[in-house]
Parts: structure tokens; C-alpha cells; sequence
């Protein structure tokens, strides 16, 4: 414990809660995009649902690289 104490620095731990906050941003506005854009009933949800997660994953996948990037 000591030893993390030592090696995180205050910036680490901005950069972290800026990544979730970017990834949350990302998350919520795919979904919602996709659930007021849903036609087709319950079918139709079942899609949406499974359309706003493979673009949401996508999407924090590729915004993780860049943030990565840009922070460090």
C-alpha cells in the first residue's frame, strides 16, 4: 500500500476520473440516441439495445486510445 501511495500521482487520478467522465458522456448519449430513434416495438428495442452497446463499446474503445494518447 505504501508502495502505490509512492508511485500514483495526483494527475494519474485527474486523467482517470476524465476518461470516466468522457466514457459516460459517450455511453449516455448513444443510448439515448438509439432509445428516441427506436421503431418496431419490442422487436425493435431488442435492436436499438443491441445497436447502443456495440456503438458505445466501439466508441470508448476508440476514444480510450486517444485520450491515452493525448494525457501521456
Amino acid at each position: 500500500m505504501a508502495k502505490m501511495i509512492e508511485i500514483v500521482e495526483l494527475e494519474d487520478i485527474f486523467n482517470g476520473l476524465v476518461k470516466s467522465a468522457c466514457f459516460g458522456l459517450i455511453l449516455s448519449l448513444v443510448g439515448c440516441y438509439k432509445g428516441f430513434h427506436t421503431t418496431g416495438g419490442a422487436q425493435g428495442v431488442g435492436k436499438a439495445t443491441t445497436q447502443a452497446v456495440v456503438i458505445a463499446s466501439v466508441s470508448i474503445l476508440i476514444s480510450d486510445y486517444f485520450l491515452t494518447a493525448a494525457m501521456f
